[in-house]
């Protein structure tokens, strides 16, 4: 359960980093989930949007993604970069 409520304020805190790295401020983040897409039929971001957030993910959480074929995967949903950052090593760790 403990788990669950740590991935659960993850949640919340990449959801923050992405709304203040790409001025998402007219979209409510009450809609956002762990389930939300990056791209189409999400948050209908493009390709800088998201580079812009790879950034702000590495440096407010001291990780980084080693190539952009692994980025690809990561970067699909807020799900999926929440678990990347539970998983990853954290630099200079």
């Amino acid at each position: 359960m403990a788990e669950l409520n740590h991935r659960d304020k993850l949640i919340k805190e990449v959801i923050g980093v992405i709304f203040e790295a790409v001025h998402l401020h007219h979209l409510n983040r009450d809609n956002v989930a762990a389930t939300t897409l990056l791209t189409k039929g999400g948050l209908n971001l493009d390709s800088i949007d998201i580079l812009e957030i790879v950034v702000a993910i590495e440096h407010h959480f001291k990780v980084k993604v080693i190539n952009a074929e692994i980025g690809k995967q990561i970067f699909q949903s807020i799900g999926s970069i929440t678990d990347f950052i539970m998983t990853a090593p954290r630099i200079g760790s």
